[in-house]
């Protein structure tokens, strides 16, 4: 049986010729460089597309079809693009962007048509002599000879091009733009004007004050049980409200200080006693109040924009549900 190789296909754009690169924004970008596969689909399911395929794959789909509506990256269009564009567009996708022109087309057909999970060397063996010839004219391949042959100009692209396409840069995935990308023939737009989240690393001054309050205000017969070790080490504290803070936003409140109790009840911290509870909320938004007024370093910045499309209700829903999952740890 001839090996599924994954192939994409996409329809043409509206507008036929060659069309400039679209200027581009830092969102949706960042929301689909790190938004896992249910996140994927869910979007693919509001643009009406189509929501199969591997977590890369959709992703790859969702960039060409949200963010590059309007470019051709048909075979022919991408033969049409100036090694600058194909520059450009393979780090608007995330992966590799150098190598010489023809490096360039290759990957980004590859990229764009090709599952990295299923166009494989070892699989190359299984296609017939049709399906060889096929992947050799689109990667600008000899397509007479002996099927061993192409077989071999094949494998000679796939290791030239190993873990440059198919899977976005683990930065990408990880945090999302950190800086301006170098674009040549299009523009970035970062808005800068957007009000900013982002939460701060915890000075020592500040994991002190954390420290006093816990101590001060938790129930005196309470504290050998577990709040005693909180306050003992309050950067494993300012951790998790840093986490809640990622995930609601900056500005601390009632509804915060829940999530972080449901976080520390699944890591064995007490959570029931009310003076706890109102140490923890105290102690929380002395560091939280620290993000608006400190000049420590940001561990992160989002958005507005961002954070909504990571963040929205149904996303803190789940991660509610993940912590809830969690089995408390014994101490």
């Amino acid at each position: 049986m001839a090996p599924d190789f994954g192939s994409v296909s996409y329809p043409m754009p509206c507008h036929p010729g060659h069309m400039p690169i679209p200027n581009i924004g830092r969102e949706p970008l960042n929301g689909l460089y790190q938004a896992d596969l249910k996140r994927l689909r869910s979007i693919a399911d509001k643009n009406g597309i189509n929501k199969r395929g591997s977590v890369e794959v959709l992703r790859a789909s969702l960039i060409h079809r949200v963010v590059l509506h309007s470019v051709d990256l048909s075979w022919e269009g991408i033969q049409s693009k100036s090694n600058a564009e194909l520059g450009d567009l393979l780090r608007i996708f995330g992966i590799k962007a150098s190598g010489s022109h023809k490096d360039r087309r290759q990957r980004l057909w590859l990229h764009v048509t090709q599952d990295v999970n299923k166009l494989k060397i070892e699989t190359l063996a299984l296609a017939s002599r049709e399906e060889l010839v096929e992947l050799c004219k689109r990667l600008e391949l000899p397509t007479k000879g002996p099927r061993t042959l192409l077989i071999g100009q094949v494998e000679e692209v796939l290791n030239s091009q190993n873990k440059a396409w198919g899977k976005i840069k683990r930065s990408l995935r990880r945090s999302g733009l950190t800086s301006k990308p170098n674009l040549k023939t299009t523009n970035f737009q970062d808005d800068d004007n957007e009000k900013s989240i982002f939460v701060r690393e915890a000075t020592t001054a500040v994991l002190e004050n954390a420290r006093q309050i816990l101590t001060r205000m938790g129930p005196k017969d309470e504290l050998s049980s577990g709040l005693e070790i909180l306050a003992s080490n309050p950067s494993d504290f300012a951790r998790m409200v840093q986490t809640v803070g990622l995930v609601r936003g900056a500005l601390w409140s009632r509804e915060a200080t829940s999530f972080l109790l449901e976080m520390m009840h699944a890591r064995g911290y007490p959570t029931t006693v009310e003076h706890a509870s109102e140490a923890i909320h105290r102690a929380a938004l002395a560091i939280a109040d620290d993000w608006m007024h400190g000049d420590s370093p940001s561990i992160r910045t989002y958005g507005i924009t961002s954070l909504n499309e990571r963040f929205d209700p149904a996303g803190i829903e789940d991660l509610r549900a993940r912590v809830d999952r969690l089995k408390p740890r014994s101490t």
